[in-house]
């Protein structure tokens, strides 16, 4: 359920407890805002792989229907010349 708005939230949130934690010299806060910086990146590389994924999906779509156009195309020819072998037979 993670999206890119969430992730750079998720992200200026931990930069914000990290820079917080530095001022007050609270180490508790720098763990807990540099994990949530590692939790927002995380996010993001969910995302860009779902972006990957749909990419990839849609490659192979397109694929498959160019193959299923051109399967068509040739079995469209193959009928037309057949059919056009029988008249010139007919008319022989």
């Amino acid at each position: 359920m993670s999206n890119p708005a969430d992730a750079k939230a998720k992200e200026v949130e931990g930069k914000l407890e990290s820079a917080a934690g530095e001022l007050t010299g609270d180490v508790g806060h720098q763990i807990k805002g540099k994990a949530k910086q590692v939790q927002a990146s995380a996010m993001n590389a969910v995302e860009n792989l779902k972006e990957g994924t749909k990419s990839v999906a849609n490659a192979i779509g397109n694929a498959a229907d160019n193959i299923a156009d051109s399967i068509a195309d040739s079995i469209a020819d193959t009928t037309a010349d057949k059919a056009a072998s029988n008249v010139a037979k007919d008319h022989s």
